[in-house]
């Protein structure tokens, strides 16, 4: 199976100190890899997640005197754009590599995806294996790695719904591996680990089906 391609030269591209050169590089070297990997996952991806997805570069943050500190592709089944739907997405920064699942942005399905994660917490905690490595990544410093999540407890996914209400930070949640074992995983490796995460996709992805069918849009007058 293919290597992703991506070693310490990407990685290296967040120790460039200037803000401006940093987002420059990332934009023009390191988001076109992980694009290209999504697009050779694409097909995988869709099978695991049980619908078409679609590749969506996320813009490279720039904040004046602040340098970005990580550089993602999302996937998810609207052509249009990944905010406030359910995405995959596939992240770098500076000493790792993620597979995440999650909801940015607010849409009219919170509501639906927040009740059908609060709902499925029961079932989600009993997974055991496949969320024995997943951590939150809400609010972390992009260095050290949050804890592992105790995605063994219903009250955890709970937390997760709760974040999901609207106005609400929304859900990201994930897998990491460091730098150095991002250089032998293979496309294999990493559908793997979105497979693992699918149940989650999955059950959010629905909300948002059944939420849309039952407020159809209104006749044009």
């Amino acid at each position: 199976m293919a290597g992703l391609g991506l070693g310490p030269p990407d990685f290296g591209l967040f120790e460039i100190d200037d803000p401006d050169a940093r987002a420059t590089a990332l934009e023009g070297a390191l988001q076109p890899k992980l694009v290209e990997v999504g697009r050779h996952c694409l097909a995988g991806l869709s099978r695991v997640a049980g619908r078409k997805l679609f590749v969506h570069p996320v813009k490279i943050a720039r904040r004046k005197g602040t340098a970005p500190d990580e550089a993602l592709v999302a996937f998810c089944d609207s052509p249009k754009g990944y905010r406030g739907l359910p995405y995959l997405a596939a992240v770098t920064t500076r000493e790792h590599l993620h597979a995440r699942v999650g909801v940015k942005g607010d849409s009219p399905g919170r509501a639906a995806m927040q009740r059908a994660i609060a709902r499925e917490a029961p079932n989600l905690a009993r997974k055991g294996k496949p969320f024995r490595k997943l951590r939150s990544f809400h609010g972390w410093n992009f260095e050290e790695l949050p804890d592992l999540a105790p995605a063994h407890t219903p009250a955890f996914w709970q937390e997760l719904a709760d974040e999901l209400a609207p106005g609400a930070a929304g859900l990201d949640v994930g897998i990491a591996w460091s730098r150095e074992e991002a250089r032998s995983l293979s496309l294999g490796d990493l559908l793997g680990v979105f497979r693992d995460l699918a149940p989650v996709f999955k059950i959010l992805a629905n909300a948002v089906d059944t939420a849309s069918a039952a407020s159809p849009v209104p006749p044009l007058r």
